[in-house]
C-alpha cells in the first residue's frame, strides 16, 4: 500500500548528447566544420581574456574596498552594502570627515578630503594620481566628485596644502565644475594659476591669499574657519591646515618633513602648533604616511648638506660638464645647485618644460633667489668649456621624453652626452620606475659618462644627493605628541603605509585604537560633539581618467587598449554587391598586434575561404540582418582564429553593400 511500481530505466541514447568530443558542430562552413577546437573552449578563453582586461581596467573603480584592518572602525568586521542598508541616517548634529581620494588606492596621489557639518562643505586639496603602464594611454586619474558636484550649493571653498600634483593636479578640471573660492599659500596660487592655464573653460576661480607666518585666520561659511601652519616640504610654501569647525579643531597635515635649517628660512612652526593644541586643543589629526615606515628622523641630514655633497662633486669633476637631473618642482635644490655653481664659478641652464615653467612661478612668487649673472640659456652655455658647465633637468624618473633620456639617445637640440661628463641624478626612484631609471642610466654609462645616484656614491666618498620631502618614524612620533588629538586618521598613502600609521599612533603615541579610523575613499566618519565618533557608511567616489591631452576617457576605451595590448586586433572588410550578395573584391584583411600577414598565408587563405563561403550562405536571396550577420561572422571568426592560434584578438568584421536593388 502506498507503493508504485517505477517505470524501467531507458539506457543512454549516444546521438543525443551534446558537445561529443568526436561531434562536429553545426555550420553553414566547410571551414568551420573542419575546425577541432569545441565552442565551449573558445568561450572560456574569451572568458578568461575579459576577466584579465576588466581587472586591470578597474583598479580605479571604488565600490566597497577590502578593510579588515582593526582600524577600520568597524573592530575588523568586514563592511557590507548589507550594512550600508541598515544604518540610518543621524539626526544628531555632526562633523563628517569624507576622504574622497588619496587613502590606500592604486598609488600615491588624488589627494581630496571633504568635511561637512549642517549645510557647509569645505575640501581640502584635489589632486591626481599617475596610473603606470597598467592603463595605457591614460595620463592621469582625478576624484570622481559627482556627490559634491550634487552638493554644490552647500561648498563654501577649496584649501590648499601646498602645490605638488597629487594636491593640485585635478584642479583644473574640478574647479569649474563647482565654482568656489579657493585658499592657499602665495606660491601655491602661482602653481594654480598656471595649472588653470591649460583649462578648457574660461572660468576664472577667486583666490584668496593666506600667509602662514602672519597666523591669518579666515572665516569660510557659517562653520568653519581656516589657518595656514607653516609645514617644510620638498616644495616652496607648504602648510598644514587647521580647520576650525563647531565640534572641534580638525589639523590636515598635508605633506610634511622636519629641517632645522631650511633653505627659505622659514621653520616647520611648531611653536604655533603647540599654542592652538594647549589653548584650544585638537579634536582630529588627519597625518600623511608616505614614509612613516621609515626609521629614525628625517632630520639627520639637511638640504645644506646636499648642497655641500654637490659642491663636492663639482670639486672631484672639476674639469667636467654637470649635468643634475631632479624633480621639477624642488625649487629649494634648484636654488642650493646655482649657489654652489656660483661659488664654483660655473654657469647654471635649466632644461625641461615643467622646470621652467615652475621656476617662473617660483621667481614671481619670490619663493626662490638667483644669485647674480648665473642663469644662462641652453644655446648659449653650450658655447662655454666643460668646467663652467651646469646643466640642471628633468629626467631623473627615466621618462623617454625627458630632456636627460633625449641626451642620452643623442635627441636633444643642444646636447650630447660624451665620456667626460658626470650626471647626477638629486632624487629618489619612485616606486615603479626603477626600470625606467636603471634604462636611462645604462644609457648614459654606455656613452662613458660619470653617473652617481643617491645612496650608490660610497666608492667616491660622497654624502647625500638628495633628502625625501616626508618625514620618517621618529618625526611622526614627535609631530603627534605635539598635536595630541583625540582622535587619529592616516591619510596620502597606500593601505599598508596608513596601516603603520595608525600602528604608530597607538603603541608609541598612545592613541586608542577605537578613536583611530583607517579609510577608504568614501567612507563617513562622523564626529559629534559629545566627544565621540564613529563610521557612518559611505559616499559614491571613483575616478575620472585622462590622456595626455586632458581628455575624459571611458573605462570601455580603457578595456579596448588592454585587450589590444595583450592580443592584438584582427579587421575583415567584406565589399558584396547589393543586388547579387557576391564578393566583388577578395576580403581585405587587417592584423595589428595579433600576426604578421605576411608570415600566415596559410591562415589568411583559410580566412579568406572561410569568408567565401560564409558570404555564400549569408546573401543566399534572403533578407539579411546586417547585425546579425556581423555578430555570426564575429562569433565564427574568433572560434577559427583561437582555433589556429590560441588567442582571442578583437575581431572587428566591417561589410559594405555596394549598388542599388
Amino acid at each position: 500500500m502506498g507503493q508504485r511500481r517505477l517505470v524501467t530505466p531507458q539506457g543512454d541514447n549516444p546521438e543525443k548528447r551534446q558537445n561529443q568530443p568526436n561531434q562536429k558542430r553545426k555550420t553553414d562552413t566547410t571551414v568551420m566544420a573542419n575546425t577541432n577546437t569545441r565552442r565551449g573552449e573558445v568561450q572560456r578563453a574569451q572568458r578568461r581574456m575579459s576577466e584579465n582586461v576588466n581587472v586591470r581596467a578597474s583598479q580605479h573603480v571604488i565600490n566597497v574596498p577590502v578593510n579588515k584592518s582593526i582600524y577600520n572602525g568597524y573592530e575588523g568586521r568586514q563592511f557590507t552594502m548589507l550594512d550600508m542598508k541598515k544604518q540610518r541616517p543621524s539626526t544628531r548634529p555632526s562633523l563628517k570627515v569624507i576622504p574622497i581620494g588619496g587613502v590606500g588606492e592604486m598609488g600615491i596621489g588624488k589627494n581630496m578630503t571633504a568635511l561637512q557639518y549642517d549645510n557647509d562643505i569645505i575640501i581640502v586639496d584635489m589632486g591626481f594620481l599617475f596610473p603606470g603602464p597598467d592603463y595605457p594611454g591614460i595620463n592621469y586619474i582625478t576624484p570622481d566628485i559627482s556627490w559634491l558636484v550634487e552638493r554644490k550649493d552647500q561648498i563654501r571653498g577649496v584649501v590648499f596644502t601646498h602645490a605638488h600634483l597629487d594636491h593640485i593636479g585635478a584642479f583644473r578640471h574640478l574647479i569649474p565644475q563647482l565654482q568656489i573660492p579657493v585658499y592657499a599659500t602665495k606660491f601655491t596660487i602661482g602653481m594654480l594659476q598656471k595649472n588653470m592655464e591649460e583649462a578648457t573653460d574660461d572660468y576664472e576661480p577667486q583666490y584668496i591669499e593666506i600667509n602662514p607666518e602672519a597666523h591669518e585666520r579666515v572665516q569660510v561659511g557659517d562653520s568653519f574657519n581656516i589657518e595656514l601652519i607653516r609645514v617644510n616640504h620638498s616644495i616652496p610654501d607648504a602648510a598644514a591646515v587647521v580647520i576650525r569647525t563647531p565640534v572641534g579643531n580638525v589639523l590636515s597635515s598635508g605633506d610634511w618633513r622636519i629641517e632645522d635649517t631650511p633653505v627659505d628660512g622659514k621653520a616647520f612652526d611648531f611653536s604655533r602648533l603647540s599654542e592652538i593644541q594647549q589653548k584650544e586643543g585638537f579634536m582630529l589629526f588627519m597625518n600623511e604616511s608616505t614614509d612613516c615606515e621609515s626609521e629614525g628622523s628625517s632630520t639627520v641630514h639637511s638640504e645644506q648638506d646636499v648642497a655641500h655633497n654637490i659642491g663636492e662633486v663639482m670639486d672631484m669633476f672639476h674639469g667636467s660638464r654637470m649635468i643634475v637631473s631632479c624633480f621639477s618642482s624642488n625649487l629649494h635644490r634648484m636654488q642650493l645647485i646655482l649657489e654652489e655653481a656660483k661659488l664654483h664659478d660655473r654657469k647654471v641652464a635649466f632644461a625641461g618644460y615643467s622646470m621652467l615653467q615652475n621656476l617662473e612661478v617660483a621667481l614671481r612668487a619670490g619663493s626662490i633667489k638667483v644669485p647674480k649673472d648665473v642663469v644662462m640659456k641652453m644655446e648659449d652655455i653650450t658655447k662655454l668649456p666643460d668646467s663652467k658647465v651646469t646643466i640642471v633637468c628633468t629626467g631623473s624618473q627615466g621618462e623617454f621624453n625627458a630632456v636627460l633620456n633625449r641626451m642620452a639617445t643623442g635627441a636633444h637640440k643642444h646636447v650630447k652626452i660624451k665620456p667626460s661628463d658626470v650626471i647626477v641624478f638629486s632624487s629618489s626612484m619612485i616606486p615603479g620606475n626603477d626600470k625606467y631609471i636603471i634604462h636611462t642610466v645604462d644609457g648614459l654609462m654606455r656613452e662613458g659618462s660619470e653617473v652617481l645616484q643617491d645612496r650608490r656614491v660610497n666608492l667616491k666618498g660622497i654624502g647625500r644627493l638628495h633628502l625625501t620631502g616626508h618625514a620618517y618614524h621618529d618625526d611622526h612620533v614627535r609631530l603627534i605628541g605635539v598635536v595630541n588629538p583625540t582622535f587619529y586618521l592616516p591619510n596620502h598613502g597606500e593601505f599598508h603605509m596608513l596601516v603603520h600609521n595608525a600602528e604608530l599612533a597607538e603603541k608609541e603615541c598612545n592613541i586608542p585604537r577605537s578613536n583611530i579610523f583607517v579609510c577608504d575613499a568614501g567612507d563617513i566618519v562622523e564626529f559629534y560633539h559629545d566627544g565621540t565618533a564613529k563610521k557612518s557608511g559611505r559616499i559614491p567616489v571613483g575616478g575620472i581618467m585622462y590622456d595626455d591631452s586632458g581628455a575624459e576617457v571611458s573605462e570601455v576605451v580603457l578595456k579596448d587598449r588592454i585587450h589590444m595590448a595583450n592580443e592584438g586586433i584582427f579587421v575583415v572588410v567584406l565589399t558584396v554587391s547589393k543586388s547579387s550578395g557576391r564578393l566583388l573584391t577578395s576580403p581585405d584583411i587587417i592584423s595589428r598586434g595579433f600576426i604578421y600577414l605576411r608570415d600566415s598565408e596559410e591562415l589568411m587563405n583559410l580566412i579568406r575561404q572561410y569568408l567565401k563561403q560564409k558570404v555564400a550562405r549569408l546573401f543566399s536571396g534572403r533578407k539579411l540582418d546586417m547585425d546579425a550577420a556581423k555578430k555570426e561572422l564575429r562569433d565564427e571568426l574568433t572560434h577559427l582564429l583561437y582555433d589556429q592560434t590560441h588567442r582571442t584578438p578583437i575581431v572587428i568584421p566591417v561589410i559594405n553593400e555596394i549598388g542599388g536593388g
